[in-house]
């Protein structure tokens, strides 16, 4: 057996039980670890549980960037949905991930003597469906955008006292070429029901098959008033046009620039409550293992008396940092992540949907986060015990020990 191994595992647990002062030492050590180490998991899991969320969802509301055409054709507003494939040669086609036709038209309800205005949104049945998998709260998908039928936000069906199978009757408002407004109505049937979380969204927005516009409008199948952009996180401050085609605009929805600022303040999170519990544990080991060469100073004298070198005191000293370490850190990994699963399973915590976009606080379990942290617990207890060790160690001579003896 080796004897720096065999020495620290005899001595370290002998002076633990005799030790009053030294158990209370081993002890706050032990705990500052597993708390650091289990509020640090949290943080990265918590952390990168709301940006995935963000990404995942938030972004998928709608296109981050608008194309329709400019205001000299505000009489023929439409274009062919063929030219989304024509728009591919003025786009960096490695920035977007996809391009959807949609017509928006402003629609008015009466219902119960109130009357609200909102936005129909035509779409699609091939529109975005990350938006139907996130944000849909009814099951049945296979009928939701039939022509005739309606998808409403939570908030919009309460308001108005519908349900899934209602009808509804909508006035949609448009305006002749004099400028004149006109109104023309249509009996819907409330087929889903959708909620984002977005008061912008789902105060105004009723979603139904661009057919419904298309043929108030009496424009043909193909055509689509705008074309939306969708982006990943990473790609959403590039520019992603070659060049911006003819009697195009491009508006970029504002609410998306807001919500990744939100996600780089998540990253600011993670960064700062590491650093505080890594700097946290590495006084606390500075602490721990002054006290430890105080504890053990006779020793030291005594193996240089017996001719060891200051390499397998430093072993001994070593090991007696590996057994303190041990214990923490699989007290810490096993509690912190038994709180992810529960968490992550059953969403004991809750969040206010409004504020925060999510009913529940999201957990990402990422293995190789927990690795990386655990890693760098471990590299701060070594570092610690080899910079202190190697300037202690060497100062401690046998004649004064016995002298101090």
């Amino acid at each position: 057996m080796n004897f720096e191994w065999f020495f620290s595992k005899k001595t370290v647990w002998k002076d633990f039980r005799k030790n009053p002062t030294l158990r209370i030492i081993v002890v706050i050590t032990q705990t500052t670890i597993i708390f650091g180490l289990i509020i640090a998991i949290l943080t990265f899991s918590i952390g990168f549980g709301f940006k995935k969320i963000i990404k995942d969802k938030l972004l998928n509301i709608r296109g981050q960037i608008l194309l329709h055409k400019d205001n000299s054709e505000k009489n023929n507003p439409f274009f062919s949905v063929k030219k989304k494939y024509l728009l591919k040669k003025f786009l960096k086609s490695n920035l977007v991930q996809q391009i959807h036709g949609i017509s928006e038209n402003n629609v008015i309800i009466s219902k119960n003597k109130k009357i609200d205005r909102y936005i129909f949104k035509g779409l699609y049945n091939n529109y975005n469906p990350i938006f139907f998998q996130y944000f849909l709260i009814t099951e049945n998908q296979k009928k939701l955008l039939y022509h005739k039928n309606v998808i409403l936000s939570k908030k919009i069906s309460l308001s108005l006292g519908l349900n899934i199978g209602s009808n509804i009757k909508i006035n949609f408002l448009f305006f002749d070429e004099k400028g004149s407004p006109i109104m023309i109505s249509d009996k819907f049937k409330v087929s889903g029901l959708y909620e984002t979380g977005i008061s912008e969204f789902d105060d105004i927005y009723i979603i139904g098959n661009i057919k419904s516009i298309q043929k108030i409008y009496g424009c043909k199948k193909d055509l689509v008033e705008k074309f939306e952009i969708f982006v990943s996180y990473e790609n959403i401050e590039k520019k992603i046009f070659k060049k911006i085609p003819k009697k195009f605009l491009v508006k970029k929805i504002q609410n998306n620039y807001d919500i990744v600022k939100w996600i780089n303040i998540f990253d600011a999170n993670i960064i700062v409550i590491s650093l505080i519990i890594f700097l946290s544990i590495t006084i606390n080991m500075v602490v721990f293992i002054l006290i430890l060469f105080l504890e053990r100073i006779k020793t030291i004298g005594i193996l240089k008396i017996l001719g060891a070198e200051n390499k397998v005191i430093h072993k001994i000293f070593l090991f007696y940092i590996i057994q303190t370490l041990i214990p923490s850190l699989i007290i810490g990994n096993c509690i912190g992540i038994i709180l992810l699963i529960v968490q992550k399973k059953f969403h004991l915590i809750s969040l206010n949907k409004t504020e925060y976009f999510i009913d529940y606080v999201p957990i990402y379990f990422n293995i190789h986060h927990i690795i990386f942290i655990n890693l760098s617990i471990i590299f701060i207890c070594f570092m610690t015990i080899f910079f202190s060790s190697l300037f202690f160690i060497h100062k401690i001579y046998p004649t004064k020990v016995i002298e101090l003896e």
